[in-house]
């Protein structure tokens, strides 16, 4: 390997960093997208039990609640994307978080793997510029 194919393995090395951080960044965002899920589903579930009239709290985020009175435990509004959303049953709406979540998991899952493939390249490379930097430093 020449100069200019080992500067290029360097900066091939580079990019599969880059890469590897941005897998890295998209599977924290989707974690956190997975709590929301689970916490909204939750809620859901916790509604959908409560008797019509009876105080409740409702999470709003950040580990804050507000109080209100169950009204109709049937529905809920759910988003559906792009700032639509739209009138659901109870099992409908739960039904479509349970979805949500399956999606992200298998996104998780998907990413792991490229990370995992991208790791092995990227040590592969690494091994073989210290050892063509080591060949170059004994002549």
């Amino acid at each position: 390997m020449n100069e200019d194919e080992l500067r290029q393995a360097m900066s091939a090395l580079e990019v599969y960093r880059i890469q590897l951080q941005s897998i890295a960044e998209n599977m924290q965002l989707i974690q956190i997208s997975l709590e929301e899920l689970a916490r909204a589903r939750e809620t859901l579930s916790q509604y959908k039990s409560a008797e019509i009239g009876s105080d409740i709290l409702v999470p709003i985020g950040g580990n804050s609640f507000v109080f209100a009175k169950a009204s109709d435990n049937t529905k809920a509004i759910v988003g559906i994307g792009s700032g639509i959303s739209l009138e659901k049953s109870m099992e409908d709406a739960i039904k479509t978080m349970e979805e949500r979540s399956n999606e992200l998991t298998e996104s998780i899952r998907k990413l792991s793997e490229r990370r995992q493939a991208l790791e092995a390249q990227a040590e592969q490379l690494s091994r073989t510029i210290q050892s063509e930097m080591q060949a170059l430093q004994g002549q």
